[in-house]
């Protein structure tokens, strides 16, 4: 299959009505509840969005936070989407339950990193419907990206369905499974090396005097401006940051000490970690 994009932009696609698709979430947590966000802003109502986690209690909290409705197990039965949202490591104890009431028609979903189509299919008894997607949590405020992968057994009006439940979600690309490590690194992980910078440059900005209220509003609009202006100028970042740097000018001396510093290799070494842990974590 190649690799495609899918922009999940309310401006330019049309609306899907998912006013009558049942979802339910089976671990609601940081991604289960991003998916969980991003599905009732695509257009999911609340009633037919289940949530089922550990314990009635915390399936109960879950909802409440996400203005969603407290499941069970038993309402998989029902689900033309099942949702799997626990970490990786919770998968052994969380998919057998399932097989008794998951109907073959049914699309299942995985959020756990390192989970085969393979292996999903053999741990749920050999359900073939099945997505293997790799969100990040940006896609909670609808600026996420989520890799999406299908096996052959699911139809097209399925993977519409996929396809539209993260409308809201920012941008989708499906990929090759065999891509799915090197996306760990450039979205799955990579928020988290986002905020790491944003960390060391507001503590750094406090250490040079600004308050940390005032660093953190300064470093957050920047982050966020620098995006946005190359996204809408279309702009390579290369061609964007030579744009600001003037001949002997401040930036350019920063960039410099960046250089200096290892910050090109110390960012692809980053991705390069991740990447090998989703392989290990693959059996790969």
């Amino acid at each position: 299959m190649n690799d495609t994009a899918h922009a999940a932009d309310p401006t330019t696609d049309a609306t899907p009505d998912l006013s009558t698709t049942t979802l339910v979430v089976v671990g609601a947590g940081t991604m289960g509840g991003a998916f969980a966000t991003a599905a009732l802003a695509a257009g999911v109502t609340a009633q037919n969005l289940r949530v089922v986690n550990s314990s009635d209690e915390s399936s109960r909290r879950a909802a409440d936070r996400l203005g969603a409705t407290a499941g069970s197990i038993e309402d998989v039965a029902h689900a033309d989407v099942v949702v799997i949202g626990v970490k990786p490591y919770q998968l052994r104890a969380t998919l057998p339950p399932l097989i008794e009431h998951l109907r073959p028609e049914t699309v299942v979903i995985s959020l756990a990193a390192g989970a085969t189509l393979q292996s999903l299919t053999r741990d749920l008894g050999g359900h073939e419907r099945l997505v293997r997607a790799m969100p990040n949590t940006p896609m909670a405020v609808g600026e996420g990206v989520t890799a999406l992968m299908f096996t052959d057994a699911v139809p097209e009006e399925q993977r519409a369905l996929t396809r539209d439940l993260l409308h809201a979600s920012g941008i989708v690309e499906e990929i090759s499974e065999g891509s799915v490590h090197a996306v760990i690194g450039a979205a799955g992980s990579a928020p988290a090396f986002v905020f790491y910078l944003m960390e060391a440059m507001i503590d750094e900005a406090v250490r040079q005097g600004l308050t940390r209220a005032v660093a953190t509003r300064m470093v957050e609009q920047t982050v966020k401006g620098a995006a946005q202006l190359v996204i809408e100028s279309g702009d390579h970042p290369a061609i964007a940051r030579a744009g600001v740097s003037s001949p002997g000018g401040t930036t350019a001396e920063g960039v410099a000490a960046l250089d200096r510093h290892g910050m090109r290799a110390g960012i692809a070494a980053a991705m390069e970690a991740a990447a090998a842990k989703s392989r290990a974590m693959s059996g790969e």
